[in-house]
């Protein structure tokens, strides 16, 4: 008998035993089982729950004192756009117009908290950046929904009717503006023992299946492919997906997994399909911008341009798509192909479609990839200020960006893992702050695209070692090469 199938039956048996209370619907509710990542081999994540923007900004997963909890960003005193969540598929669904009763405890870094949001979802929610999701939360909690507080925990508890039928749940801060913040401080908010109730009792047949197939997927660092997971049997659930989608400015995008064939076949699988689709509905009018479609593969580390082919193929498939059965010319497109990554880079195979770019007639790919390392040693002991006496061991460093127009760059700020991941993700955000600011100064004509504190979650090498945790307490700086063609 497989894992799997003594995973499924001993949940069985759990289930059974408890089924002669209502049925609590949150898988993995107090966080207490723990996944190993399958990126990292890495116990960094509860079993059955996701971040919404793995890239960028997971949730802190805590062990204290025998106790495990999820802490999540509300605001941040860097950036107050960032949130980050927390999301799982429900052992059963939830049914419009039934009651349910909603409990979680949570606690506060010490200020007074935004309470958490809800949304209940028909597919899973991912996200490139961490910043606020732009759909309504379906319920929030409030101050008079606490109905009890002990060692600096507050129970919180809330009866709804479902408004529509939902499968997942998202918690986190749901409110994009800053009325709600008068102090620029970091608000955390940390989640445990959280229970979602039917109120008639009522439980699913299937759903001791339903759990081990949420138990049997791994990965954390990555957004899931909408097809079924490979770790996943037939017989198993398979989880349902909304490919990241977002706006920013007056461009969409959205990114697929680098599975989108069906199997042994030429032909986009309907999944991705409807992710596409959902695209083109964003705007009305496609004549004055051309459409940015970009395919990452790194299959074979000493073979760059083998890769960069087989992501200009898979970026060709959408493309074949949209002129076959949409209508389109090939000249709607800019079509370009990634194959080399820097350690720092998501190395999931991909196809980014952008949709509004200025139809300028030009074509921008990544020729290569350069890292600089800014060691902890140019910084002072726990702070994100630069050590005065290692400032022209800084200069070198940062003399070595090429004063060009076609070199963009990345900061990435990491940590080891002593103290708490909040002051973690915080130090190493400031001090990928600090030395952009830095690269500013002496690089006026630098293009930083982007700035990013992992805190503790990307480790290069063993935090039980002292010359580990230093080679951990990092800032990375990416170049990128673009070509114009």
């Amino acid at each position: 008998m497989s894992c799997t199938r003594y995973l499924t039956f001993f949940i069985a048996c759990l289930l059974a035993f408890s089924g002669i209370q209502a049925q609590n619907l949150i898988p993995n509710p107090d966080f207490t089982d723990v996944n190993i990542c399958t990126e990292r081999n890495y116990p960094c994540a509860p079993s059955a729950w996701h971040p919404v923007a793995p890239s960028s900004a997971r949730f802190i997963y805590t062990s204290q004192k025998n106790n495990r909890y999820l802490s999540l960003t509300m605001y941040s005193e860097i950036d107050p756009a960032v949130r980050n969540y927390c999301q799982a598929q429900l052992i059963c669904p939830i049914r419009k117009g039934q009651q349910y009763r909603l409990k979680m405890n949570v606690a506060t870094n010490g200020h007074e908290f935004p309470t958490p949001g809800v949304y209940f979802d028909t597919a899973m929610t991912f996200t490139w950046q961490a910043k606020a999701l732009e759909v309504p939360a379906s319920l929030v909690f409030s101050a008079a929904d606490s109905i009890d507080s002990r060692n600096g925990w507050i129970t919180l508890e809330k009866v709804f009717t479902a408004s529509r039928d939902a499968d997942y749940i998202i918690i986190g801060n749901f409110d994009s503006t800053l009325a709600h913040y008068p102090e620029k401080i970091n608000y955390y908010l940390s989640l445990d023992k959280l229970s979602l109730t039917p109120l008639s009792g009522n439980n699913c047949a299937d759903a001791a299946e339903r759990l081990a197939g949420m138990y049997a997927i791994h990965n954390r660092h990555d957004y899931l492919s909408p097809l079924k997971h490979a770790n996943t049997r037939d017989d198993i659930l398979r989880p349902v997906v909304r490919t990241v989608f977002y706006t920013k400015g007056s461009c969409d995008t959205l990114l697929l997994k680098g599975d989108f064939y069906l199997p042994k076949s030429r032909d986009i699988d309907p999944a991705y399909i409807a992710q596409m689709e959902n695209l083109l509905k964003q705007t009305d009018n496609y004549a004055l911008h051309k459409i940015r479609v970009t395919g990452y593969s790194f299959l074979r580390k000493d073979n760059a341009k083998f890769n960069e082919i087989v992501a200009q193929d898979k970026a060709k498939a959408i493309v074949s798509y949209f002129v076959y059965q949409r209508g389109f010319s090939f000249d709607d497109f800019i079509i370009t192909g990634v194959g080399r990554r820097s350690s720092s880079q998501d190395s999931t195979e991909r196809v980014e479609v952008i949709n509004c770019q200025p139809a300028e007639e030009l074509t921008v790919s990544v020729t290569r990839t350069d890292t600089l390392l800014i060691p902890d040693i140019l910084f002072q002991v726990n702070s994100h200020r630069l050590e005065n006496t290692m400032l022209q061991a800084m200069d070198s460093l940062i003399r070595k960006i090429p004063d060009s127009d076609s070199v963009t760059i990345t900061v990435t700020g990491h940590t080891d893992n002593t103290g708490t991941g909040e002051y973690n993700q915080e130090l190493s955000l400031r001090r990928a702050l600090t030395v952009a600011d830095y690269i500013k100064r002496v690089k006026p004509r630098s293009q930083i695209t982007d700035k990013t504190g992992m805190g503790e979650t990307m480790p290069i090498a063993d935090n039980n070692t002292p010359a580990g945790r230093r080679k951990n307490r990092r800032v990375e700086i990416v170049l990128y090469y673009l070509t114009i063609q």
